[in-house]
């Protein structure tokens, strides 16, 4: 035989436990929804913050390498300019006849041979000089 059909309160009852679990279903759903809404705005912040964090980075490596430059620029600069002062001190002792070659082969220095040239082009002019 089949089943007895049933009656209105145990129909009425099965769609209670129906709707009851639909409501839990629902609540679950709307738990699900707002985790996801959550996670979303996590999201976007993490994503809205990634371009300053770029640009920090950016800043934070130009800055860097801007003062590295600067240090090898100053370094490079402190050298050849302590080598131009080594050079006008060498051609200083050159003109005064004080640089180690001009005293050990005894020539005049450049500056006593410009005054010696000076005072005997004006003897010429004076008629004092052949």
């Amino acid at each position: 035989m089949g089943k007895a059909p049933k009656t209105t309160s145990e129909e009425i009852e099965e769609l209670r436990a129906a709707i009851r679990e639909g409501h839990e279903l629902l609540k679950d759903l709307r738990t699900a929804h707002k985790d996801l809404r959550t996670l979303q705005a996590e999201v976007v912040g993490l994503i809205d913050g990634i371009p300053a964090k770029v640009d920090a980075r950016i800043v934070a490596a130009v800055t860097k390498g801007l003062e590295t430059l600067g240090d090898q620029t100053k370094q490079a600069m402190e050298k050849n300019v302590e080598k131009v002062a080594r050079e006008f001190d060498r051609l200083q002792e050159i003109f005064t006849g004080t640089d180690p070659q001009s005293r050990r082969e005894g020539k005049a220095s450049l500056e006593n041979m410009l005054i010696e040239r000076r005072d005997l082009i004006r003897l010429r002019a004076q008629g004092m000089a052949p």
